[in-house]
């Protein structure tokens, strides 16, 4: 197995999904989810999407994970969205329409 692999068998089990049902929720067959759990084969980052939702779990841990991500690559995303999750998605627009304004701002302040 894989840490890939392994996150995803743990976080199905947790979901208490068998790999059947992963299938007839996701359209992601049951043998090719065994083979991503066993680490066989690759997980493409639309199933990483589809599992990740399902599961409720991050996605870019498991992008890092797959490595179609490094720690470098997000090492600022982290910085910047450090406690975001204990926000809820009042605040999170609000904090985005902060942003938007400051991204107008800089571009008219360009011209």
């Amino acid at each position: 197995m894989t840490a890939l692999g392994d996150r995803l068998k743990e976080s199905r089990e947790k979901c208490d999904l068998s790999l059947k049902k992963v299938y007839e929720l996701t359209n992601l067959t049951d043998s090719r989810l065994s083979k991503i759990e066993r680490g066989q084969i690759n997980c493409t980052p639309d199933d990483l999407k589809k599992l990740a939702r399902l599961y409720n779990i991050q996605l870019l841990p498991l992008y890092v994970l797959a490595g179609y991500l490094n720690e470098e690559d997000i090492k600022e995303y982290r910085f910047v969205f450090q406690g975001a999750s204990s926000l809820d998605d009042e605040e999170k627009q609000h904090i985005q329409a902060q942003i938007d304004f400051l991204n107008k701002k800089r571009k008219v302040d360009q011209l």
